[in-house]
């Protein structure tokens, strides 16, 4: 059944196992599944959970917020003092099984040959479980995972294989501008279109006081 996952894949389904195993439940559902995502693939989490971020820089998350994602799963199961022991075989819930079934489905539509723990994420998302509440409230929804495809993707490229400096550099941008506030995107966005049309000039005031901004890109002017 896991023969196409990758090992850290499959790490994350060992460590549901062990996740069932702690919390004495008869089955491995998608809240285990997910702890073992958190446990098996941390630098995953840490590129999708909010982080900090500066001038065309994305920090990867802090271990506190993983911390804080995982306390918030763990609640999710009921209090029990009573473990199952390691011996015992223990099921995969329908649910699970249908989240494992989505990130198959994931990994076909985007013709990868392995499953790896970014198909698990969209997978547990899509079968909308309880600890899916706990990621889109973390701001890792399905679009956030399908972003990381991308995003892994360009990342993971081998150096003689890399962007160039300046596609790099509006790949940084993208990802500073989709971690602005709503609020802050469309006046972002306004700047952009008024520097990428050569001339943009700006009025206004700031913590600092009055500013006056005005850019010209001469490099294309022929007279």
């Amino acid at each position: 059944m896991f023969e196409r996952y990758t090992e850290k894949a499959r790490r994350a389904i060992f460590f549901a196992r062990s996740a069932a195993s702690h919390h004495g439940i008869a089955e491995i559902d998608t809240r285990c599944l997910l702890l073992g995502i958190l446990r098996a693939d941390k630098d995953l989490m840490s590129r999708l959970l909010p982080s900090v971020s500066g001038e065309f820089l994305m920090l990867p998350a802090s271990s506190e917020e993983l911390a804080k994602l995982s306390a918030e799963v763990e609640a999710l199961f009921p209090e029990t003092t009573q473990k199952i022991a390691t011996h015992v075989d223990i099921p995969v819930s329908d649910a699970a099984k249908h989240a494992l079934a989505y990130a198959a489905e994931e990994s076909a539509r985007l013709e990868h040959k392995s499953i790896e723990g970014t198909h698990l994420l969209v997978g547990l998302l899509r079968a909308n479980g309880p600890e899916a509440a706990c990621l889109k409230a973390h701001g890792i929804d399905l679009e956030r995972v399908r972003r990381e495809f991308v995003q892994g993707a360009a990342i993971s490229q081998p150096k003689t294989e890399q962007v160039s400096d300046w596609t790099r550099a509006q790949m940084e941008l993208f990802w500073a501008l989709q971690a602005m506030p709503a609020d802050r995107q469309e006046a972002a966005a306004t700047l952009l279109e008024g520097l990428a049309s050569g001339k943009f000039e700006a009025t206004g005031t700031s913590h600092n006081g009055p500013f006056h901004f005005k850019f010209e890109d001469k490099r294309n002017d022929l007279s």
